[in-house]
C-alpha cells in the first residue's frame, strides 16, 4: 500500500513526465566589486530573468510545476567599458527526487571568465541561427544544458535535442571569436561541453546519469536497499572514466553535483559496502577527504 501511494504521489507532482519544458531561474547580478549604476545592473538582471523564463524553451508547452528551478549568478568583476563586463557566471540546477521533500542538484558549475558587451536597455534576443551577443549565447546554452540534464535524468538519453542545440550555438559563434567558445581548446570550453554531450562515446555516462536519478535516488523512498544499490553501480561508471582519463570534465561535473548528496546516501548502507564506495569515489576525488571523513563518521 505504502509503494502504491508513493507511486500516485510521483505521477500527480508530473515527476515522471520525461522531459520539463521550460525553466524556473533566480537571476542575480552582483555588481558589488565595482560599484556603479546599480540601476543598470538591475535592468539587466530583470532582463535576463525574463529572457530565461518567459522564452518557450522547449517544443511542447509545459505546466507551470514541471519547470525546472535553477539560478544563474553573474559576478560582476570588471568593466573594462561603459559598456563592457567582465564576470564570473554560477550556473545551477535542481530536481524533485520521487517521494521526498528533497531536491537533487544536476548542475553546479562556475565559469571564472565571461566577457561580454551589453548597453542599457538592449533587447536580450536570441536567434539561434544569427547570434550576435555572447552573454545572449552563453546564457542560452546553460538553459539548454540545464534542459538536457534534466531530461537525461528523466528518460535514457532523453536530453539529446537540447544537446544537439547546445553544439548548434557553439557552432555558430564561431566566427565571433569570443573567448570560451573556439573548438581548437581542448580544455573545458563551450564548445568542448557541447562536444562531450554529443560524442556517442559518453553515452554510457549518460545512460548512468538515468539510472543514477531514476533508478537510485528515485527508488530509495519506495525500497531503500534497491535504490542504494544503483547508486553505488551508478558510481563505478564514475571510477572507471576517472581511470581511463584522470581530469574528465564528466568526472568533475557530476562531482560539484553529487559529493555532498552522496554521503546522505551511502549512510544508509551496510558498514562494509558503504566502505567499499567510500574507497572507490576517494580514489577518484583526492582533494574532496573532509567529505569522505564525513561520510566514514555516520552510522548505518
Amino acid at each position: 500500500m505504502r509503494q502504491i501511494l508513493l507511486l500516485l504521489i510521483f505521477c500527480c507532482c508530473n515527476i515522471g513526465c520525461p522531459v520539463a519544458q521550460e525553466l524556473n531561474a533566480a537571476v542575480t547580478v552582483n555588481s558589488s566589486r565595482i560599484g556603479g549604476d546599480r540601476q543598470l545592473f538591475d535592468r539587466l538582471e530583470q532582463q535576463l530573468g525574463s529572457f530565461i523564463n518567459e522564452r518557450k524553451w522547449m517544443e511542447e508547452q509545459g505546466a507551470a510545476d514541471e519547470k525546472i528551478d535553477c539560478s544563474f549568478t553573474l559576478l560582476i568583476h570588471e568593466m573594462p567599458s561603459p559598456s563592457s563586463f567582465k564576470c564570473e557566471l554560477l550556473v545551477q540546477a535542481r530536481r524533485p527526487v520521487a517521494g521526498t521533500t528533497r531536491k537533487t542538484t544536476l548542475l553546479n558549475y562556475r565559469e571564472s571568465s565571461l566577457l561580454f558587451d551589453y548597453t542599457d536597455f538592449q533587447p536580450l534576443e536570441f536567434n539561434p541561427d544569427h547570434i550576435t551577443s555572447n552573454l545572449v549565447a552563453t546564457i542560452a546554452f546553460y538553459a539548454n544544458l540545464i534542459i538536457g540534464l534534466h531530461s537525461d535524468s528523466m528518460t535514457p538519453l532523453g536530453g539529446s535535442a537540447s544537446f544537439r542545440q547546445m553544439m548548434a550555438i557553439a557552432n555558430n559563434v564561431q566566427f565571433n571569436h569570443w573567448s570560451g567558445w573556439d573548438m581548437d581548446d581542448r580544455g573545458r570550453n563551450r564548445y568542448a561541453i557541447a562536444a562531450l554531450f554529443n560524442d556517442p562515446a559518453f553515452e554510457d555516462y549518460r545512460t548512468m546519469w538515468y539510472g543514477y536519478h531514476r533508478e537510485g535516488l528515485d527508488e530509495i523512498a519506495i525500497n531503500s536497499e534497491k535504490g542504494r544499490q544503483k547508486v553505488v553501480t551508478s558510481l563505478s561508471v564514475i571510477a572507471s572514466l576517472h581511470k581511463r582519463r584522470s581530469g574528465i570534465l564528466p568526472v568533475s561535473l557530476f562531482g560539484t553535483a553529487k559529493l555532498d548528496e552522496l554521503v546522505d546516501v551511502l549512510a544508509g548502507m551496510p558498514q562494509q559496502e558503504k566502505l567499499a564506495a567510500c574507497d572507490m569515489l576517494q580514489e577518484t576525488y583526492p582533494a574532496q577527504r573532509p567529505v569522505w571523513e564525513r561520510l566514514l563518521r555516520t552510522n548505518r
